[in-house]
C-alpha cells in the first residue's frame, strides 16, 4: 500500500514540477513584450507556417496546460496536446543541434526527458493531490 501511495506523490511531483515549467514558457510569450512577435518571428524562420499564430497556440497550450498539469485537471489531454509541441519542437529546433544541450546548441537530451514525463503523466494519470480525480472520481477524465 505505501508504495502505491508513493508512486501517486511521485507522479504529482512530475505533474506539478513539469506544469510550473510549461506555465513560466507561456507567461513570457504572452506578457512579457516583445516575446510573443519574437517567437512568430522564430517560428516563421523555421519554416513553422502561420507563425503569428502559431506562436500565439504554442504560449496558449504551455500557459494554460501548464496550469492544468499543475492543477491535476485533463492531465490525460493536457499531456496529448503537449506531446505534440514537444515533437514539433523536437523535429524543429533540437534534432539538428544533437543530443547534448551546451552553450547555444540546443540539443535534444531535454525536449525528450519532457516527452518521456508526459508520456508517463499520459498512461498513468496525474498521481495525487488531483483536482482531476476529486472530480472525477470514476470516471477516466482526470
Amino acid at each position: 500500500m505505501a508504495k502505491n501511495n508513493m508512486a501517486g506523490w511521485s507522479l504529482a511531483l512530475l505533474r506539478i514540477y513539469l506544469g510550473v515549467m510549461f506555465t513560466l514558457h507561456g507567461y513570457t510569450k504572452l506578457f512579457i513584450p516583445g516575446m510573443l512577435p519574437g517567437t512568430a518571428t522564430f517560428f516563421s524562420q523555421i519554416g513553422i507556417p502561420m507563425g503569428n499564430v502559431a506562436a500565439v497556440l504554442v504560449a496558449l497550450a504551455e500557459f494554460v496546460g501548464g496550469l492544468l498539469l499543475i492543477i491535476g485537471l485533463l492531465t490525460k489531454w493536457t499531456s496529448i496536446v503537449l506531446i505534440v509541441e514537444m515533437v514539433v519542437a523536437f523535429l524543429k529546433v533540437h534534432l539538428k543541434s544533437g543530443f547534448f544541450v551546451s552553450g547555444s546548441a540546443y540539443g535534444y537530451e531535454y525536449v525528450l526527458l519532457i516527452i518521456a514525463v508526459l508520456i508517463v503523466l499520459l498512461f498513468s494519470g496525474p498521481g495525487n493531490f488531483s483536482i482531476g480525480k476529486l472530480l472525477f472520481k470514476n470516471k477516466n477524465l482526470h
